[in-house]
C-alpha cells in the first residue's frame, strides 16, 4: 500500500499533519484538497463548497519542495489536486507542471 500525503485545510478538527513518507519506492502520492477552513468540516457544505480553493504560487512553491524530496526516494509520484471547483483543479496543475519544468 502506498501512503497518500494530504494538504487539508489547517486548523479543523480533521485537519490532517503533513507527513512527507514514501512507503511504497515505485509510488508516492500527494493529494491537495484545497485549505477553504470554513466549509471543511460542514455537514451541510456540497463538495463544490468545500474543495473551492485555488492554491496561489506561494502554496504551489511550498509543495514543490516536498514533492522535490519525496523524488528523491520515490520512483514515480502521482500529484492529485482535489480542489475540483470550477478550473481551479485543472489551473493548479498546469501552475505545478511549470514549477516543475514541464
Amino acid at each position: 500500500m502506498t501512503y497518500v500525503i494530504a494538504d487539508t485545510p489547517p486548523g479543523t478538527a480533521t485537519t490532517m499533519p503533513r507527513v512527507p513518507a514514501v512507503t511504497t519506492r515505485g509510488l508516492a502520492i500527494v493529494r491537495l484538497h484545497g485549505r477553504r477552513s470554513e466549509t471543511w468540516g460542514a455537514r451541510d457544505a456540497s463538495v463544490a463548497e468545500k474543495y473551492r480553493y485555488l492554491y496561489d504560487h506561494d502554496e504551489l512553491e511550498e509543495w514543490l519542495r516536498v514533492i522535490l524530496g519525496l523524488g528523491e526516494e520515490a520512483e514515480r509520484i502521482h500529484i492529485v489536486f482535489n480542489n475540483c471547483y470550477a478550473n481551479y483543479g485543472t489551473t493548479n496543475a498546469v501552475e505545478m507542471a511549470r514549477l516543475l519544468g514541464g
